[in-house]
């Protein structure tokens, strides 16, 4: 993972470079690498130039994406600069944030769920069955997808309380 230059150093990789090579390797656009992680095209390309870094949360979800290891993932050299014990890479913070996230997607997941099974219902009785959507119908979605909108808001304040 790393190439030699003229003067046979080892110029190691970047994590922004390493980034961009599995991605094109892969196949994927900024964008598609950005839905995948759920981040804007912007943030990719900022990863990608070394502009910034992503968190030790978010390069997991990148090194899952491409199937490799964290090692893998980061250089040689960034790595020299990382003391692990600022890591703190089993905190109760860092698990707490970890478990929030998973939780975050899963209701995130619901949403969508909900969402297309109401717009499948709906588009169904107006167009198969040329009927209006009855109101427990809307009575029922409003609420559950209200629901799972305000617990969405709720886990989002609590990670901004973990990243203070």
């Amino acid at each position: 993972m790393y190439r030699v230059s003229q003067n046979r150093e080892a110029d190691y990789m970047t994590l922004g470079e390493n980034i961009r090579k599995l991605r094109e390797e892969k196949g994927l656009t900024q964008q598609q690498l950005a839905d995948q992680l759920y981040v804007s095209r912007q943030t990719v390309c900022r990863w990608e130039s070394g502009a910034r870094t992503p968190d030790l949360d978010m390069a997991e979800r990148i090194a899952e994406i491409f199937h490799i290891s964290m090692d893998e993932l980061i250089s040689d050299e960034e790595r020299k600069g990382v003391s692990f014990d600022s890591l703190s890479l089993h905190t109760e913070k860092f698990t707490e944030r970890r478990r929030l996230k998973e939780k975050q997607k899963r209701v995130l997941d619901f949403i969508q769920l909900v969402g297309a099974i109401y717009l499948v219902v709906t588009i169904f009785m107006r167009v198969r069955l040329e009927m209006t959507v009855p109101v427990w119908v809307i009575l029922i979605a409003l609420p559950v997808e209200g629901i799972a909108i305000v617990l969405n808001m709720y886990i989002n304040r609590k990670l901004e309380k973990l990243s203070e």
